[in-house]
């Protein structure tokens, strides 16, 4: 395994008597594409939920760039980088479209006191706009930046909560159903 890619050993998820994951294993490297198919039911969207920390698994181990990722909690696995789309979107109402990328796009932000003080808050909420543009460019969806989520169809909103996951930067992207509707 190298430094950068992602190590799952032994994965087991039951809920109940039902066991969702059973021993699963899979290596994928840094910079590559790696898929995971089968039939409703089959786990696929558990998986996903156990390496962004929804779900925690019964046993087994996950890395990624040379850490135990097992047990962390969601928002620590977002802040080491790893991004999610969920199959059924996930946008807030009434937010814009544009507004609804900029969350993704938060962990680059300025925060504090001085940096509200010294007037850069206007400046990196600007900045930030700038980088949501461009991430809804990149995935077709410029035109909807002022758009509200609600008044879209489902592909298109798709096309936005890509572009959120994206804005990030992530070290890694997990895309749950990202055909879907489109």
């Amino acid at each position: 395994m190298n430094d950068s890619s992602l190590d799952i050993r032994g994965i087991t998820v039951r809920f109940g008597g039902l066991t969702a994951l059973d021993n699963v294993s899979l290596t994928a490297a840094s910079r590559e594409v790696t898929g995971i198919i089968g039939p409703n039911g089959a786990g696929k969207t558990t998986l996903l939920n156990v390496l962004c920390g929804f779900v925690r698994p019964q046993s087994g181990t996950i890395h990624f760039a040379g850490r135990e990722l097992t047990r962390l909690r969601p928002h620590r696995l977002a802040s080491l980088g790893i991004a999610r789309t969920l199959q059924g979107v996930g946008l807030f109402r009434g937010l814009s479209v544009a507004e609804n990328v900029m969350v993704g796009a938060a962990s680059h932000a300025r925060a504090g006191f001085w940096t509200a003080f010294a007037g850069l808050a206007d400046r990196d909420e600007r900045r930030l706009r700038q980088r949501a543009l461009q991430a809804l460019d990149r995935v077709g969806a410029a035109d909807l930046a002022d758009s509200m989520p609600e008044t879209l169809a489902h592909g298109p909103r798709k096309r936005v909560a890509l572009a959120r996951a994206l804005v990030a930067e992530p070290a890694m992207l997990l895309l749950d159903e990202p055909a879907s509707g489109l």
